[in-house]
């Protein structure tokens, strides 16, 4: 991501309460904002491990050229 938008790109984990609290302080409903944290919860807990990664069930564009394709543009508009 930094080498495809010029920029310097950094994730910075956040303790799920912590997530909670911001996102319910941006105005987002508390509902959702419970959705979101379970789907991370679920996530940290091998949600997406459930199948590996083979030429039958990856995408055969890589992150680079993803970011390069898609996030590139999308973020420059």
């Amino acid at each position: 991501m930094t080498a495809q938008l010029g920029r310097p790109v950094r994730y910075e984990r956040q303790p799920l309460d912590e997530l909670y609290t911001t996102l319910v302080g941006y105005g987002l409903n508390e509902a959702f904002v419970q959705g979101v944290a379970d789907m991370k919860r679920a996530k940290d807990e091998g949600l997406d491990a459930g199948v590996a990664r083979t030429p039958d069930t990856a995408s055969p564009t890589g992150f680079e050229q993803w970011c390069a394709q898609t996030l590139k543009p999308a973020v420059l508009s």
